[in-house]
């Protein structure tokens, strides 16, 4: 899945880092621009790594720009899923998503942080990554300017792929924007745009995102990050995809801490099948306590199943709804997974031979899960829309095919609790609840 997520974002400790060190350079280290030291806020959630997969051994928690510089290790890196597989279960893609949030609020943290180094006149400076020289890095920037809006309110606007000859001019659009406001009683808002058809032109994949946009609002309750990717004709399956994470300031630790939700946006199957055109919902929830215990809830709605046993051997192609939840220790370690489908169609493609030969027959897949001796007979998941819900529910039970098995029981622990009565669904992955009209237009307005 080539997203800002799992392909981008892996670019981003070399990225931000570089950010760091051009800027820094372009004012000849800072440090004496009258900017006062540390006086921009931290935006990290400080999540458990249970939520995020944690950081890569060589990874160190960078908390000033300056360090930043000096070559500090992969400081907005966040494992998130290690294996590439984002779907197999609800715990799997709630850290695919999570970790996504990690990274970029690291990413607005250094941002924020870099503009206590350099002028906040509002004038656009050079970098030392110039374009056309020896060692021009294009995912670096190669212009910026830090402009102080209010008493309360600091931009910084980072432009990328400009020459010394062509600077760009003020009123132009940067590539990556950042505005923040500190209002009284520890109040925090802003917003965080990034063009990611503008950066890095050369290096972009046909179905990575085309614009980023992050809100974050804090405060004394509670701080909130609100991810917004919008993807285009060159994504085959995603119209746009949403996250969104809250962690509660004034609970108790042991208990929900932490919630994160997730929509995408489908225009088509993640696998496509013949003979399937519906398109999917695909709806993520996960609740943490402070020390990382928790559970994920994976909601999939109209998706396709195609269950291929061998080259020979197809046991049909279906259309199904499920709810895949997970709960986990601190560790990441499972402690109840359990997938139950609630509705699913037999939509054809079945070359499963009734006996003998190639294994498993229908026959031995009866006997192996248990199955009614007549099985795939009648309207028992034998025709073009039959119910296959005992089928599917059994293969989940069991681990047949290759499936990730239900296995461990409910705790009846506060997890249980709160996952009983969650937050509603993400309603839309837009902004404005409707389109992408004015979402990445590069203000801010508190």
């Amino acid at each position: 899945m080539n997203t800002f997520i799992s392909n981008y974002c892996k670019k981003l400790p070399a990225y931000i880092a570089g950010i760091s060190i051009a800027l820094l350079a372009g004012c000849g280290g800072g440090g004496d621009n009258g900017q006062p030291a540390d006086i921009t806020p931290n935006l990290r959630l400080d999540m458990p790594k249970s939520l995020t997969g944690g950081q890569p051994a060589a990874a160190r928690n960078v908390k000033t720009a300056a360090s930043a510089a000096e070559g500090a290790s992969q400081p907005c890196a966040y494992i998130g899923n290690d294996d590439g597989d984002h779907f197999r279960n609800g715990y799997e893609m709630t850290k695919f998503m999570v970790s996504a949030i990690a990274r970029w609020t690291c990413v607005a943290d250094f941002v924020i942080d870099v503009s206590n180094f350099v002028p906040h006149n509002g004038s656009i400076h050079e970098t030392d990554n110039h374009l056309g020289t020896p060692g021009y890095d294009p995912e670096d920037p190669t212009h910026y300017s830090v402009t102080d809006d209010s008493e309360t309110q600091t931009t910084v606007r980072l432009y990328y792929a400009y020459d010394r000859q062509s600077p760009p001019q003020q009123g132009e659009d940067p590539q990556f924007y950042v505005s923040w406001n500190e209002a009284e009683n520890n109040v925090v808002t802003g917003r965080m745009i990034i063009d990611g058809l503008g950066i890095n032109r050369e290096n972009r994949k046909a179905d990575d995102p085309t614009h980023m946009r992050m809100d974050f609002n804090f405060n004394n309750n509670q701080r909130v990050a609100d991810m917004f990717l919008r993807f285009d004709d060159g994504n085959q399956w995603a119209e746009g995809f949403r996250i969104h994470v809250t962690r509660d300031l004034n609970v108790f630790p042991g208990t929900k801490v932490y919630v994160a939700r997730g929509l995408i946006d489908m225009k088509a199957q993640f696998i496509p099948v013949d003979g399937i055109d519906e398109v999917p919902d695909v709806h993520m929830y996960a609740i943490s306590n402070q020390l990382g215990e928790g559970a994920a809830l994976a909601k999939v709605m109209n998706a396709s199943l195609p269950l291929e046993l061998s080259a020979e051997n197809h046991l049909g192609n279906y259309l199904f709804s499920k709810d895949d939840t997970y709960y986990f220790d601190e560790d990441g370690s499972w402690d109840w997974i359990y997938k139950t489908f609630s509705s699913s169609e037999f939509r054809d493609g079945r070359t499963t031979p009734e006996t003998g030969a190639p294994y498993p027959s229908l026959e031995d897949i009866i006997n192996e899960l248990g199955l009614e001796a007549d099985y795939f007979t009648g309207s028992q998941c034998a025709k073009t829309d039959d119910s296959c819900d005992e089928l599917l529910n059994a293969i989940f039970r069991d681990g047949f095919a290759g499936q990730e098995k239900n296995q461990g029981a409910d705790p009846g622990d506060w997890r249980s609790a709160a996952m009983a009565n969650p937050e509603d669904d993400l309603p839309s992955v837009y902004p404005n609840g409707s389109n992408w009209n004015g979402a990445f237009d590069f203000n801010y307005t508190p």
